[in-house]
């Protein structure tokens, strides 16, 4: 019942940040990852592609593909509850729409090995300073970052996405990092 109320909560905060507000926001939470990545040479990442309130992500993935990364998003599997990484080369030829209403690369983009990524960039709707998150409650990233035990994996946050507590579940895998507008957050 903890969870679903900071869930709820939380999710309420972030949905009432005005539409502008969030972009500046995002602007400030996305341009340090740009040089950190560049700073730690990550060059295989996947990322997702925000949605409603959550931090923006389509500048980050238009820089990084300037870069010439390889930059993957999840293509999401509702019935076995699974994420597959898929290269994304042109953003407006490879992306479509997802009915739960993001946006994912269709089925031409390659599958990428998600043992060979580097990096995981995931969203959340709470995070604590141990690095647990809360997302939307079906497992997909917590069952994904475990089958990548060696990719450092980064949350992407508004401040007041982060929260005391999450009570994770021992099934939770944390993050090592989050990035908000206020900077960022070592939690490994």
């Amino acid at each position: 019942m903890e969870r679903e109320r900071v869930r709820a909560e939380t999710l309420h905060r972030r949905d009432r940040l005005a539409e502008e507000n969030r972009t500046t926001l995002s602007q400030r939470i996305v341009n340090p990852v740009v040089n950190w990545i560049q700073s730690e040479g990550f060059d295989s990442l996947m990322l997702y592609l925000s949605m409603r309130s959550e931090v923006e992500t389509f500048g980050l993935l238009d820089s990084l593909l300037r870069q010439e990364k390889i930059v993957c998003a999840p293509v999401v599997n509702t019935h076995q509850l699974e994420l597959t990484p898929r290269r994304i080369q042109n953003t407006k030829t490879d992306l479509v729409r997802h009915r739960y209403g993001m946006l994912e690369p269709n089925a031409t983009c390659p599958i990428f090995p998600a043992a060979q990524l580097q990096l995981i960039i995931v969203p959340g709707i709470a995070f604590d300073s141990n690095g647990y998150r809360l997302g939307y409650g079906k497992g997909f990233y917590d069952r994904f970052l475990a089958k990548c035990p060696d990719a450092v994996s980064v949350g992407l946050a508004y401040q007041i996405q982060i929260v005391t507590d999450t009570f994770p579940q021992t099934w939770d895998v944390p993050v090592q990092h989050i990035f908000t507008e206020g900077g960022r957050i070592d939690t490994a």
